[in-house]
């Protein structure tokens, strides 16, 4: 019998079906039957070869008897007189128009000899997501740390069905902020995470074959829906890298400044201060309404229009406007935004700074928007009238027996 050479990934072709691969599966999903979600449809699958290159790979489920065993997560496999098939997949996760089909004359067994690496990311960088570098649905690698984490939310599908959405932001080793929307499963995994008082302080993830997500008109990431795969705090070495890098920011921050030094700065700069928060300034308002598109201020402009009827030229709108003139958000609301005036200590000085929306968020786990509606839940009354005379509120203590001072 003739023994198929083994082929890379990048040299097949629809010529012959003589050869055999050595593949790696790094990810893996399963399709359910339509009629009954208990049961496999297609196992659908992303391998990778020794030189890197990546395919996406399927196998029906009349076949699934034949491969289920060896087609596991993580498992290197030689492949012998694979099909290669259209790839009609809404999600493209590698730059080929085909993919890997396991049919009844493919051959596979556990290979022991793989000397390809682990895993293999392609990080984007994510001020060029938010920047709009890359097309709504792009699949990308994207790594970052929680910088918030929001609650978990119910969700309705398409289909009717419910689902799980959690909203939290990224940060890169650049300082770059990033919103991310998680679904479903990892969701749920991630929020459990976070709730777990065993976890890491700087929570690092990590998500291979990701999304580019629109969410609320911000670009962002997420998970794609089918093949991403999540690391959150896994013991690789892409996560160990990064969270040096995250904790030498601020063990090595140059821009380290004592408080009573602040007023010697003279340019726009950050810098690190470790201080005691000693009191909150009650006498200033704690929130303001912000833009849903950036973090400005909004306000209540009259807008010019013309007239869509013909009688007259023009007409005169209010509308709120977003007051961050190069803010390219359209259909403005306001949304409340934490501005919490606070007093910080350290041993040269105090002064005063502001503790802005997420950062507060971190230490109150409430939005702003939240606490304005338990505010406004509150029994409030209006004052019609008030006095401070003395007369009068002497004989109003008389007439209603009333000893208060």
């Amino acid at each position: 019998m003739e023994v198929a050479k083994v082929s890379m990934l990048n040299d097949l072709n629809t010529f012959s079906n003589n050869y055999s691969i050595r593949v790696k599966i790094v990810s893996i999903s399963k399709k359910m039957m339509n009629n009954n979600k208990n049961e496999i449809y297609r196992l659908d699958m992303i391998f990778m070869d020794e030189m890197e290159t990546m395919i996406q790979a399927s196998c029906l489920h009349k076949m699934l008897g034949k491969f289920k065993e060896f087609l596991q997560l993580d498992e290197c496999l030689l492949i012998t007189k694979p099909s290669l098939a259209t790839n009609k997949s809404s999600a493209k996760y590698t730059k080929r128009n085909d993919k890997i089909s396991l049919y009844f004359y493919t051959s596979v067994e556990k290979c022991f000899d793989w000397s390809g690496p682990k895993y293999r990311f392609n990080f984007v960088n994510l001020k060029d997501v938010v920047k709009n570098k890359f097309e709504v649905n792009t699949v990308i690698d994207w790594i970052g740390y929680v910088d918030v984490c929001f609650n978990l939310e119910d969700t309705s599908k398409k289909d009717g069905s419910k689902g799980k959405r959690l909203n939290l932001r990224l940060e890169d080793i650049e300082g770059q902020k990033c919103p991310l929307t998680l679904w479903d499963g990892f969701a749920i995994d991630m929020f459990a995470y976070m709730n777990d008082k065993k976890r890491e302080k700087y929570v690092v993830i990590l998500c291979h074959f990701g999304m580019v997500n629109l969410y609320k008109g911000k670009r962002g990431v997420a998970n794609g829906f089918e093949l991403s795969r999540l690391f959150i705090d896994t013991d690789i070495k892409e996560i160990s890298s990064f969270r040096k890098s995250v904790e030498d920011e601020f063990l090595n921050n140059p821009d380290f400044m004592l408080i009573g030094f602040l007023g010697t700065i003279s340019t726009t700069k950050k810098v690190l201060v470790v201080g005691t928060i000693t009191a909150i300034c009650t006498n200033k308002l704690w929130y303001y309404n912000g833009c849903n598109h950036c973090k400005s201020g909004v306000e209540e402009r009259f807008v010019t229009k013309e007239n869509p009827d013909g009688l007259s030229d023009v007409y005169h709108e209010k509308l709120l406007v977003c007051t961050n003139d190069k803010c390219e958000g359209v259909d403005i609301y306001s949304i409340p935004r934490f501005k919490i005036p606070i007093r910080v200590q350290d041993s040269s000085g105090i002064v005063s700074l502001t503790l802005f929306d997420f950062e507060a968020y971190k230490i109150l786990q409430k939005t702003a928007k939240e606490l304005v509606s338990i505010q406004d839940q509150v029994e409030n009354y209006g004052i019609s009238m008030a006095t401070n005379d003395d007369e009068i509120l002497s004989a109003l203590c008389t007439k209603f027996n009333l000893n208060q001072v």
